[in-house]
This record gives C-alpha cells, structure tokens and sequence, in this order.
C-alpha cells in the first residue's frame, strides 16, 4: 500500500510538472519578437520609417496602374514594423482579428518570423510563425508554413488554416492547401483568375529586407 501511495504520489508530481512546464513553455516570449518589441526607436523616427513603408506601397500600387512594364520594390524590415505599430490598429483595425495585438516581423534569408499577442478567455499569450514564401511560378505565391508556436509550444494550426482558406474563399481569393517539403503549404492565387491584373515575377527575402517584382498584364502578351 506504501508503494502504490508513493507511486501516486509521484506520478502527481510528474503530472504537475509537465502540466507547469507546457503552461511555462506557451506563456514564453520568442526572442526575435522580444527584440523587436524592445527595439529602441525614437517616436518620430518610427513613425517616418511607417510614412516611408506607405509610401513604397503606393508606389507599388501606382506603377501597377500606370501600366508600367517592369516594377520593382522593396521593404526594410524596420519599415514593416514601424508601420505596424504605427498605423495599423489606428487605420485598419477592422482588419485585425480579435484578441490580436502587437504583430511584428523578422525577415531573415528565405524566411519571415511573425509575432503577436493573442488574448483568448483562458489564455493570453504570443503566438508566432515561422514561413518560407515562394513563388511556383508567376502569380502563384506559395508560404511554406515550418512552424507554429504558442509561446515555445508547437501547436497544431489545421482548424484555424482550413477556417483561413474558407473566409479568403469568401472574398474571391482562390487558395489551395497542401504539402511541400514536409510542411503545411498555402498555395495563393494572386490573379484570382482575372488576366488583366499584373504578374508577380520574382520575390526574395533577405536578412532585414522583403523584394518584390513584377510586370504589368501588357508586357506579358
């Protein structure tokens, strides 16, 4: 009887261990979100770093317009941040999911981390992503999703992946899910099936920056 109480006993303790390190482990702050939330940047510094991201959007947004045959730009890591916390829960909030606050990004060679605060009525907490976006070919953008984290926790994404292609489905976007490498693959179609729109020709991440090419529907024919 002693035996059997003192494995019970320890058993608990197993139990309440494993229970407090899972609890630990998904309560932690990934380093490369703490560095940018700590990140000592100057007011009016940011917030110029924000209006220069703005700016090489528009860009991006008139050249298609315009028509021209080649364009071409790219994101500091520093401008993508700064906007994100300048100016998207002040102008975009509606597009924010709810309970999700903070997002920031590190562009490292061939790969993007994401991170934000998500509270949920029994949790709060970071989640963060780790993914590889490619281009299959031209207007078929690929994110190689490699990892999901709640915290230093992995965490399985199916439900909130197959919900993701459901709501994007929705609002016209033609999205396919499936496997590369191992890992959990969006496969965007960027075109949404209309030919007048411009190809995305070349994309490349690197560390601390985000480049993006095209051409417009004209130069293609």
């Amino acid at each position: 009887m002693k035996r059997f109480l003192l494995f019970f006993f320890l058993v608990l303790l197993l139990l309440g261990g494993i229970t407090g390190g899972l609890y630990w482990s998904s309560a932690q702050v990934p380093d490369f979100y703490q560095e940018a939330l700590q990140e000592q940047v100057e007011p009016e510094v940011r917030q110029e770093e924000a209006k220069e991201f703005v700016q090489r959007s528009m860009q991006v947004v008139n050249d298609v317009r315009n028509h021209e045959p080649l364009w071409s730009q790219e994101f500091s890591e520093q401008q993508v941040n700064a906007w994100l916390a300048e100016e998207l829960h002040q102008k975009y909030d509606k597009w924010v999911p709810d309970g999700v606050t903070d997002p920031r990004i590190r562009f490292e060679k061939n790969q993007v981390e994401l991170g934000f605060h998500l509270t949920l009525p029994k949790w709060s907490g970071i989640i963060s992503l780790k993914f590889k976006p490619w281009l299959m070919k031209e207007n078929r953008l690929v994110l190689e999703l490699e990892q999901a984290r709640a915290g230093l926790l992995p965490i399985p994404i199916d439900e909130a992946m197959t919900e993701l292609i459901q709501e994007a489905r929705k609002e016209g976007w033609y999205i396919e899910w499936g496997e590369s490498n191992g890992n959990d693959t969006l496969i965007i179609y960027l075109d949404r099936r209309k030919p007048e729109l411009p190809e995305l020709t070349a994309l490349a991440v690197e560390t601390g920056l985000f480049r993006i090419a095209g051409k417009s529907e004209s130069d293609s024919q």
